[in-house]
């Protein structure tokens, strides 16, 4: 299995499709809409891993803070089912961290469910984040989400 990395560069049809696809069946009824996708491809950064035959098995997106521009958030990770536990969302990550850096981002951001506790270990584990903060109802009463950052 060889997977490689790449920068969503066009705004497509068949692009939109595979990630929507991506987001369903990793999120279903949470997952992302097109009305999110879309402006993250054209105006944040979208990052894919693929499989030998170029086809999307997971993406990542991120948009830089605009009160603060050495600051990039993490919108989502999203991989196919029959590719995680092999750290390809890791890898993905490692990958976008190393591009991102070239547009003066210094900081990464992310909120994540406290009860998530496999993204939870991914994130401190693989990827060294830590927890910055908490902020509660986020969403909706209840909805509490930790605040993780990640110096680049």
């Amino acid at each position: 299995m060889t997977i490689t990395f790449k920068v969503i560069e066009k705004v497509d049809a068949e692009t939109i499709s595979r990630i929507l696809y991506i987001e369903q069946e990793a999120f279903g009824d949470g997952a992302l809409s097109e009305y999110v996708v879309v402006p993250y491809m054209r105006y944040g950064k979208v990052y894919a891993a693929v499989d030998e035959e170029d086809n999307i098995i997971s993406c990542a997106y991120f948009m830089r803070d605009m009160g603060d521009i050495s600051l990039a958030y993490i919108l989502s990770i999203a991989t196919l089912t029959a590719y995680r536990g092999h750290d390809v969302g890791t890898a993905l990550l490692n990958y976008a961290f190393s591009h991102i850096k070239r547009f003066g981002i210094e900081k990464i951001q992310l909120t994540v469910d406290p009860a998530n506790f496999k993204a939870l270990s991914v994130y401190r584990e693989k990827l060294g984040f830590t927890v910055a903060d908490i902020s509660k109802d986020e969403d909706s009463a209840g909805d509490d989400r930790l605040i993780m950052t990640k110096d680049l």
